[in-house]
């Protein structure tokens, strides 16, 4: 029962993601307290932790390691990807969550504050614009095995209730089995009194 559970939460959630694909689009949005720049955004349909856990772990399988730079922005520094960049650049991550909504926005910087737009470089925008999009399956697995440990609770405590219940009920059945037998230990002895007195009276 467990497994056809989790198997249909798996489906059912692989769906909802694969339908929630979005086209990446360029914005020009908050880059940080007194700045906008351009950047390559997609809204997927998860928390804003799922996303920034799977964020995380994409870049770290791709070697790169961010650290903090303004609110819910990650940048990494010194990239060397021909998939994103055709020279060196400095990636910046944006995670912007409401609810179970959440829009990744990746900007690219060739360095001292050149950022990359369509009008400046159409071809690393394009890059850019694949490279967020490419988050999808990531984004996909780490929500899925958070609905899975969430539905592993449930399931956990549903079969606690049961033992409970279960356990309940052999306590109430031992409580009815001992006045059962009460019950007939009493009524044995009436019947022996009964007796007795039914010999005393014959004896008169």
């Amino acid at each position: 029962m467990k497994k056809v559970i989790l198997s249909l939460i798996c489906a059912l959630g692989l769906s909802m993601f694969v339908s929630a694909q979005n086209t990446a689009v360029e914005k020009v949005v908050p880059f940080d307290k007194t700045n906008t720049r351009p950047g390559y955004c997609v809204t997927y349909k998860a928390s804003a932790k799922d996303v920034n856990t799977a964020v995380k772990n994409r870049m770290s399988k791709e070697g790169l390691k961010g650290k903090g730079y303004a609110k819910n922005v990650t940048k990494y520094e010194q990239v060397n990807n021909a998939s994103i960049c055709a020279q060196m650049c400095d990636l910046y991550i944006k995670v912007e969550g409401s609810g179970a909504s959440s829009t990744v926005t990746c900007f690219v910087s060739k360095g001292y504050d050149n950022f990359v737009s369509s009008a400046n470089d159409p071809e690393t925008a394009n890059l850019a614009k694949l490279f967020v999009e490419s988050f999808s399956k990531d984004i996909e697995a780490v929500a899925l095995l958070a609905q899975i440990a969430a539905q592993e609770k449930v399931l956990k405590k549903a079969e606690n209730d049961y033992k409970k219940s279960v356990s309940a009920k052999e306590k109430v059945q031992k409580q009815l089995d001992a006045a059962d037998k009460n019950v007939k230990q009493l009524d044995s002895e009436r019947e022996k009194q009964k007796k007795l007195l039914e010999e005393l009276k014959a004896k008169k």
